[in-house]
């Protein structure tokens, strides 16, 4: 008993020990953190003191209360303030013995610099939505490569977006070229989504921003991404609701997935040569490569608006394009990879039977390659200078800017973001998008879905763990019309 008491004691007064140690350790440490912090202040303070009595920043101020109550006199005479010359005259005065002007050039330098990185910064901040639940997702590598992402963290929706589920999908020749780096310069700028695949989409509203007044839980829509916007191969989508609009309720997800993109497309190019319902009547049109979902939808648009289509596709692709509206055919089965002999037989069909008022270049199997001959070969003397289309994706000019060059846009790119911001315009880039993908060119295509005058060709569906094979046939001669993937 007196032993284990005897030890006891022992292992008390130990722990007794290492108390008081471990006590005038932490003191110890504390008095040090102290006086360290003491110092550093004391030595910002001489700093402070020493800059604010230097004999250049002593002039400045003896200045610039010289310029204060010259400027109070004057505007008390009623006299204009003193004029912008003056001031600029007295600064070079003040600094011209003082500061070498490489110094003034690195400070202004600094001073953009820093200012671009914080605007980036602030802008990265500012966009980044509150965290929302996991979804599927199909997620771009670095290497290119796209896999399917089970539990992907979706962003919800901030002010001004809407959060969709998106049932369906569509791919096409653009995401090809998005793979291949096509925007990848600009879509750094736009956002940091993993997500670059996936064009038009249809889905279910899930939940709405603040500011959104125009949609609701539970609306069925359908919109489009652009290559520098990220993409749709997302189940749980965030977008800005100016981007999506209501679809024809008697389409499916995946009939209506097929239409926005390819429509929207048909859109533009309608707009570009300038054709409606009331001035298309008669006109001979050649669709190029009218395969593909673009292809087909002008095919129809305009032969519902009475115009003679003459189409360039595969003989397969003939029957279904004839009952799409199309009236002439040329076979391009029998082109090779060389341009002059694909664009060689369209002349010649168009010297035997006559050219056409307009030429429209779809991505579908049989296009020719880039670029597209002169007008003279294939158009009318009387058609205009615009009469000839390329819808064809092709690499932006951001795409192939040195480096110097780069920065400058990027640094201007923020600069109009934060000027927008400051004008009350928001800070979205809604201004970079052709405005037939918005809102007004989705519900112009809806209007035409539910007046007859145009039907989507849907292809083929897959599903997301196929994005290879789809991709594939996408891009292969056996399409006619668009792929889509549906998420199960």
């Amino acid at each position: 008993m007196d032993e284990f008491k005897l030890r006891a004691g022992e292992k008390i007064e130990a722990l007794h020990d290492a108390a008081i140690v471990a006590a005038n350790t932490s003191k110890n440490r504390f008095y040090n953190v102290f006086e360290q912090t003491a110092d550093a202040i004391a030595r910002l303070r001489e700093t402070f003191q020493e800059m604010w009595h230097n004999e250049l920043v002593t002039e400045g101020r003896a200045r610039a209360v010289a310029w204060a109550q010259e400027t109070a006199r004057r505007i008390q005479e009623g006299a204009p303030p003193l004029s912008p010359m003056v001031l600029y005259q007295e600064l070079v005065t003040l600094l011209k013995d003082h500061v070498w002007r490489r110094s003034v050039i690195i400070f202004l330098c600094g001073v953009a610099f820093g200012g671009s990185a914080g605007l980036v910064i602030g802008f990265r901040a500012g966009s980044r939505a509150p965290g929302g639940p996991h979804a599927r997702a199909l997620h771009t590598q670095i290497d290119q490569t796209v896999i399917l992402v089970e539990d992907a963290v979706s962003p919800g929706a901030a002010a001004g977006e809407v959060l969709i589920r998106v049932q369906a999908f569509s791919v096409s020749s653009a995401d090809r070229g998005v793979l291949r780096g096509r925007a990848s310069a600009l879509r750094s700028l736009v956002t940091s989504s993993p997500v670059t695949v996936g064009r038009g989409f249809a889905g279910v509203v899930l939940d709405v921003g603040a500011g959104v007044s125009d949609l609701e839980m539970g609306d069925e829509v359908w919109g489009c991404v652009s290559e520098w916007s990220g993409g749709a191969a997302n189940e749980l989508l965030a977008i800005r609701s100016t981007r999506v609009s209501k679809r024809p309720r008697h389409l499916a997800a995946d009939t209506a997935a097929s239409l926005p993109w390819a429509g929207t497309l048909a859109l533009t190019a309608i707009h570009k040569i300038r054709y409606n319902l009331n001035n298309c009547k008669g006109k001979r049109v050649c669709v190029i490569g009218a395969g593909s979902g673009e292809g087909c939808a002008l095919v129809q648009l305009l032969s519902y608006w009475g115009a003679r289509l003459t189409v360039a596709a595969p003989r397969k692709a003939h029957h279904s394009l004839k009952n799409l509206g199309a009236h002439e055919f040329i076979d391009t089965d029998g082109s090779n990879e060389l341009a002059a002999p694909s664009w060689l037989q369209l002349e010649q069909y168009a010297s035997r039977a006559g050219p056409w008022d307009c030429a429209l270049c779809c991505a579908g199997a049989g296009a020719p390659p880039f670029p597209l001959p002169g007008p003279n070969t294939l158009l009318k003397a009387t058609a205009p200078r615009k009469a000839m289309v390329e819808l064809r994706p092709k690499s932006l000019i951001t795409d192939r800017l040195p480096t110097p060059f780069w920065i400058l846009f990027a640094a201007s790119f923020y600069t109009i973001r934060m000027c927008r911001w400051l004008l009350g315009c928001g800070s979205h880039t809604d201004w970079l998008e052709d405005r037939h993908h918005l809102r007004p060119g989705l519900e112009a295509l809806r209007q035409l879905v539910e007046s007859g005058q145009l039907s989507p060709v849907l292809d083929k569906v897959f599903l997301p763990q196929d994005f290879e094979s789809a991709l594939a046939h996408a891009c292969g001669d056996d399409t006619i019309g668009t792929t889509v993937i549906r998420f199960p």
